[in-house]
């Protein structure tokens, strides 16, 4: 009887993961893009919300058209789908809110069909599907997307983020000043700093017109939920936000003549989609190195884009452009990868001839 038990045991659970599936992982990033869609009812920005709405459908209907007359019998689950959702919301939060609506779904639409029957699906596209239609949608409505919100020469001012605050541009909410003087009396007053008000307003909301931009303090936490179970993917987008920052403190002040080590990290990182494409862009499947000294490359060189395309903050559309020259980069990080790959094991093959070529040595001579 208990050996009973114990086979079914073993029957109804053989194995144990070490990580969640790509099934798992997809709902819990489809689960976290919904909080955001959320935020924007909470923040009545319904324009915004049905416009990634719209952008959602297209990818989806996109892909079931795709297998359906492709009859691709390996994609009749609910997985694919659930993918081509997780494409169209990311799509979706990062085109204006002034985008027309139907414009959005065709452009989607058509966009992620083409990429689907060129490419063959998930993992297979050497770029992310997402950038390179809301680079479409760029090129058809480029004046719907909004330039730099501060000019070039205040960059050269010591916290240019409070230009955005004093102009209106991010508002300033009424628990800002609570806040804020809660954290200056604890945790800034050991180090001897004070923060401004405002600052706590651009980490829960900036207004952006871009869906993306906004809520990065849901963001953050986002990011804790979708790399808690495995910090290995926590390699790239590291990597990433801790260069650009060097870039953006150290590099930044030289090219607007400013204060030396004075650039603003909170500027670069609150605006510009910056967290929204740490977090949910660069790391996608297909798009990025398997080793961990490909990843690290990967995220150094993305910085570096990151910080000539959308320089240090307010840029409307320069993260889409940067995931994309990423992505060509990383093709040849891949072959890199793959050259060593071939030599490691072109060794190995030879080590292991070697020993069974002495093997057999010792048995013929201990045979005679």
């Amino acid at each position: 009887m208990a050996d009973t038990k114990i086979r079914r045991r073993f029957l109804l659970r053989p194995y144990s993961y070490i990580n969640f599936s790509f099934y798992s992982l997809t709902v819990k990033m489809l689960i976290l893009l919904f909080l955001q869609m959320g935020m924007l009812l909470l923040a009545k920005s319904y324009q915004a919300f049905f416009v990634v709405i719209a952008s959602m459908t297209a990818s989806v209907l996109a892909d079931f058209l795709w297998v359906l007359f492709t009859k691709n019998t390996r994609n009749t689950n609910l997985y694919p789908f659930l993918i081509a959702a997780v494409q169209g919301i990311l799509c979706g939060m990062l085109i204006p809110q002034d985008y027309p609506v139907v414009a959005v779904f065709l452009v989607v639409f058509f966009t992620m069909l083409i990429l689907k029957d060129f490419f063959g699906g998930f993992a297979y596209a050497w770029i992310n599907p997402c950038m390179f239609t809301v680079i479409i949608l760029w090129i058809v409505g480029a004046d719907l997307f909004p330039g730099f919100l501060l000019p070039f020469d205040s960059f050269a001012s010591r916290n240019p983020s409070l230009l955005l605050i004093e102009n209106g541009i991010v508002p300033v909410y009424h628990f800002d000043s609570a806040i804020t003087d809660f954290f200056n009396d604890t945790v800034f007053s050991w180090l001897k700093v004070s923060v401004p008000e405002g600052y706590i307003s651009m980490l829960w909301d900036t207004n952006s017109v871009i869906p993306a931009f906004r809520f990065n303090f849901i963001t953050l936490i986002s990011s804790i939920i979708l790399f808690s179970d495995n910090f290995v993917d926590m390699i790239i987008p590291g990597v990433f936000l801790f260069v650009y920052a060097i870039l953006i403190r150290v590099v930044s002040p030289f090219f607007f003549s400013g204060l030396m080590f004075q650039g603003d990290i909170l500027l670069a990182f609150l605006t510009s989609g910056t967290l929204f494409t740490a977090f949910f862009l660069i790391n996608w499947n297909g798009t990025v190195p398997c080793t961990v000294i490909g990843k690290t490359a990967y995220a150094f060189i993305t910085a570096i884009a990151m910080f000539f395309i959308a320089g240090c903050g307010t840029s409307s559309c320069g993260a889409v452009f940067t995931v994309l020259v990423a992505n060509v980069c990383s093709i040849l990080i891949q072959q890199v990868e793959i050259y060593f790959e071939r030599c490691s094991l072109r060794h190995s093959l030879e080590m292991m001839q070697k020993e069974d070529s002495e093997i057999k040595g010792r048995l013929f001579i201990n045979g005679n």
